[in-house]
């Protein structure tokens, strides 16, 4: 089989076009995620991570069904859903992580307390705030239609843990003002 993986790629070469197909085939979503976090980090853990944001949340995402999660996978081996690595306030994010770097010997019990997987869900953390700071900064329209569907979300994850992860999601906050008649963070709001 000589096809490349999409995720193993370097980003310039996939088009947005093949972005949204993989998306649509692999996550069985109609619509085109509003955004891809494509990362290939190499140093004390290496792996590759394709990610997207969905437009839309899940018909069963409010519900206690729904198992949070991104595929892992390790030398062709697949976790079909590993919930370590996605915060429950980002757990509206799908993807998968590719990691040569974690055993395969190594039972489910053991793989939530790994140095290396809590490693990867820190980073990706950070990689899924920094993006969406960045469609809210940049393309306030897409950020609208995200925070519509999963800005309550994003209020459990400021309060969640006693406001543990407050200052890493206060800057995704909107709020409505009657003065300005639209969506504001408070940044906007004070600003103004």
């Amino acid at each position: 089989n000589s096809m490349v993986p999409i995720w193993n790629r370097n980003k310039k070469d996939v088009t947005d076009e093949e972005y949204n197909n993989f998306y649509k085939e692999k996550f069985f979503d109609f619509e085109d995620p509003l955004a891809v976090i494509h990362a290939n980090v190499e140093g004390a853990v290496t792996y590759k991570a394709l990610l997207f944001i969905p437009a839309k949340a899940p018909y069963d995402f409010y519900t206690k069904d729904f198992k949070k999660g991104l595929q892992l996978y390790s030398s062709g081996v697949i976790m079909e859903k590993c919930p370590d690595l996605l915060p429950d306030h980002f757990s509206f994010v799908r993807g998968l992580i590719d990691s040569a770097d974690l055993s395969l010997n190594i039972s489910r019990e053991m793989l939530q307390h790994d140095r290396q997987l809590k490693f990867i869900a820190g980073n990706l953390e950070k990689k899924i705030k920094t993006e969406l700071q960045k469609l809210m900064n940049n393309d306030r329209e897409k950020y609208e239609k995200f925070y519509a569907a999963f800005g309550m979300q994003i209020k459990y994850g400021v309060l969640n843990d006693y406001g543990a992860k407050k200052e890493l999601l206060q800057d995704l906050l909107l709020y409505w003002s009657h003065k300005q008649n639209k969506l504001v963070s408070f940044k906007e709001y004070a600003d103004a």
